[in-house]
């Protein structure tokens, strides 16, 4: 054990700031236990389990119908480069297959995606 936290739910994947971990390197939220109410971190930014190459959308919402299984470019955060994903449909949710790996991609962030500059529409992770 690290230290403590106010709860799990209050952090994410991806997290630095507000850990208040001490002992020199960052720590970075790699998961969490919702049921042990835990938080896992490490300090090694490549770790693998901050990585995802496939990203579920529950939530979708398009703007002008469903689009095509295809490839289209999307962004996972606020202000985050456009990357290139390939789109596919899985019952009521949206399956994305990235071109590469994204770092820090959880759940209950927002993904729009887009058609060159045309936003499709966009959905919630799970």
């Amino acid at each position: 054990m690290l230290g403590h936290h106010d709860g799990a739910i209050f952090y994410t994947l991806g997290q630095r700031h507000g850990l208040e971990l001490g002992g020199g390197l960052p720590f970075y939220v790699v998961g969490k236990d919702m049921t042990k109410n835990e938080v896992y971190v490490t300090t090694d930014l490549n770790d693998e389990t901050l990585w995802k190459e496939t990203v579920f959308l529950g939530a979708v919402h398009w703007i002008n119908g469903m689009p095509a299984e295809n490839r289209y470019s999307i962004r996972v955060r606020h202000r985050a480069k456009l990357v290139d994903a390939t789109l596919r449909y899985e019952d009521e949710n949206v399956t994305l297959a990235l071109d590469n790996a994204e770092r820090a991609v959880a759940s209950g962030q927002s993904v729009v995606i887009y058609d060159d500059d045309i936003c499709l529409g966009g959905g919630i992770i799970i």
